[in-house]
């Protein structure tokens, strides 16, 4: 094995045997920060897939929370098993996401963001209003864990290896075909569609990825904190979404799983409230607007980019 193959491996083993062995030596408070980062990390990359397509939606948490919903519903009701809740909480996700998306990836411009934001709150209003179903306000309580586990490893376990399912998935689906006619529909919408990529049948089916991940995300949620409320699927939450994405800078996958971990870290740290939380996120995101408009990995790339011009200046000069 040579020296540069052993130095991209090397990263990879260190980290895989440090996740591993986390719970050994964390406390329950750090292992539960380590399950939320997993969490949004699933939510942020599902997200993106649409993102990079040039289209913003403002219901992502909503996917999330119909996930939540229906893995307390079934569980709670019908007491049916985790797995078949988890199964069904990304389906029914997914396929919410098809019946909104059909219809609203026909608009343009910004019309497909507002109306993903009146989705978005005609679904908050039904869980707050529905009681005999969602129980309003106060949400679904004693939802019962997986086959009876009561500690908090095995549920970072199960969040870890989804997480690391999904970005895999996501990394495949970034260097595929459909990937990169993703990212040209991004760049030239028009010049994609004159080159034969379908344009609305390319956007529905990742609007539709990332929700069915996003509702698989949720129904892990509802079991580990065996709760369900309004209050987890709100508007700042969906806010912070796309925070992650245009501070991360969505070219990459790598820029939105960075600032998500740094955020999610900074903010849980700091314990802050849902109206701070969102205070921080506003201030972090006009601070990038302004001084690194294309997020994280545009800030690198051209940071990169300043050096290798001084160093071919520098070798053009001697």
């Amino acid at each position: 094995m040579n020296k540069r193959r052993l130095k991209s491996i090397l990263p990879i083993v260190i980290g895989s045997i440090f996740f591993l062995t986390f719970p050994w030596f964390g406390t329950p408070w750090l292992l539960h920060i380590a399950i939320v980062i997993f969490l949004n990390l699933v939510l942020i990359v599902g997200y993106r897939l649409l993102y990079i397509t040039g289209l913003g939606s403002f219901c992502h948490i909503t996917f999330y929370a119909i996930g939540a919903y229906t893995t307390a519903i079934l569980i709670t009701r019908l007491g049916l098993p985790f797995g078949v809740c988890f199964l069904a909480s990304g389906i029914m996700s997914a396929a919410f996401a098809f019946l909104v998306g059909w219809p609203a990836m026909r608009t343009r411009g910004a019309y497909f963001f507002i109306i993903s934001f009146g989705f978005f709150v005609i679904f908050y209003t039904i869980l707050m209003n529905w009681y005999a179903m969602t129980g309003g306000y106060a949400g679904i309580k004693d939802i019962p864990p997986i086959m009876g586990i009561t500690t908090v490893p095995p549920y970072y376990y199960l969040a870890m290896v989804f997480c690391a399912a999904t970005i895999f998935i996501m990394y495949r689906l970034d260097r595929s075909r459909y990937g990169r006619e993703l990212y040209a529909i991004g760049d030239a919408e028009d010049l994609a569609d004159v080159i034969g990529i379908n344009v609305l049948r390319h956007r529905l089916l990742a609007f539709a990825i990332g929700a069915g991940f996003a509702g698989f995300a949720g129904s892990i949620h509802a079991s580990y904190y065996s709760y369900v409320a309004p209050a987890s699927f709100s508007l700042i939450n969906t806010i912070i979404i796309i925070a992650w994405c245009v501070i991360g800078g969505a070219r990459t996958l790598w820029g939105p799983i960075i600032a998500t971990v740094a955020l999610t870290l900074f903010a849980e740290s700091l314990r802050l409230s849902g109206t701070l939380n969102g205070i921080l996120y506003a201030v972090v995101l006009f601070i990038f607007m302004m001084m690194a408009p294309h997020g994280i990995s545009g800030l690198i790339d051209t940071l990169r980019g300043r050096r290798r011009r001084r160093e071919y200046l520098d070798v053009g000069t001697k």
